[in-house]
């Protein structure tokens, strides 16, 4: 109500952002066919390391190899030995 008292009709239909030969259109629109292209390359790669994962066996618990347990086994009697 404000606006249209202090503007005068001449100036009020005046466009300011006119773009008569498209560059702004097709620019935005390259822009943006990249911008899907990567988004559509990204979630590919993220669906295919959860696939991946998913045969690959994690385990949760940890695993001791018998030498690493007999070596940790010798050194802690050698120690209360030489004492």
């Amino acid at each position: 109500m404000i606006r249209s008292a202090t503007m005068s009709e001449e100036v009020a239909g005046v466009q300011v952002f006119v773009d008569g030969t498209g560059r702004r259109k097709r620019l935005l629109a390259v822009v943006g066919f990249f911008v899907a292209l990567f988004a559509a390359l990204y979630i590919g790669v993220v669906g295919a390391s959860v696939v991946q994962a998913a045969d690959a066996g994690l385990t949760t618990k940890a695993s001791l190899s018998t030498t690493a347990t007999a070596t940790a086994t010798a050194s802690a009697s050698s120690s209360t030995t030489s004492s």
